[in-house]
């Protein structure tokens, strides 16, 4: 059997025993799902005139993540992944971090987000580029009547590597909403 074979099925053995694991009892009442879209706008870019711009829409970003919360859903820790595709640059990113967040009580169904994630980055390209992925996020968000949180966010990403065609560093800030169901 290859080795890409080998490496496929073991990771699909590993994903499934993880979500079997988090279906467990123990974490049943402790577990959520995130989905989160969002629109990426890249710092300090040049445009098509020759100008430097503070920062552009340049892509749109697709990520989701699984893991666990505190009972007052204050304390979330979580492994995310997802897509990001970067329109001035023709590439893609994929991301795998972890996450963690910090829900601050603002009234009754209201909550202050900090986030912190720290993972890796990999480009999807011919050039194979990779780096250590730093996410930082401030969100609010409002509790549904179902006891989900859905909320809006604004994000530092530093993914650790510079593009091939312009050597700018891969920093982005997105803007996006977030759908948690706990």
């Amino acid at each position: 059997m290859k080795k890409s074979v080998r490496k496929i099925l073991f990771s699909l053995i590993l994903v499934l025993s993880g979500i079997q694991f988090s279906q467990a009892q123990f974490f049943k009442n402790y577990a959520y799902y995130e989905g989160e879209i969002g629109a990426i706008s890249s710092f300090f870019v040049t445009n098509s005139k020759g100008e430097q711009v503070p920062f552009t829409i340049g892509g749109m970003s697709f990520r989701g993540g699984l893991g666990i919360h505190d009972e007052e859903n204050n304390l979330f820790l979580g492994i995310y992944s997802g897509f990001e595709g970067n329109f001035r640059h023709d590439t893609g990113i994929l991301p795998v971090y972890l996450n963690s967040k910090l829900a601050l009580n603002i009234a009754d169904d209201k909550k202050l987000f900090f986030s912190f994630g720290y993972g890796r980055s990999f480009q999807v390209g011919p050039e194979n580029l990779s780096g250590y992925l730093r996410k930082y996020a401030i969100g609010f968000g409002n509790v549904t009547n179902n006891e989900n949180i859905q909320s809006i966010f604004i994000e530092i990403d530093d993914h650790g590597y510079n593009f091939p065609d312009d050597g700018v560093s891969v920093i982005t800030l997105n803007f996006g909403i977030s759908y948690t169901f706990l």
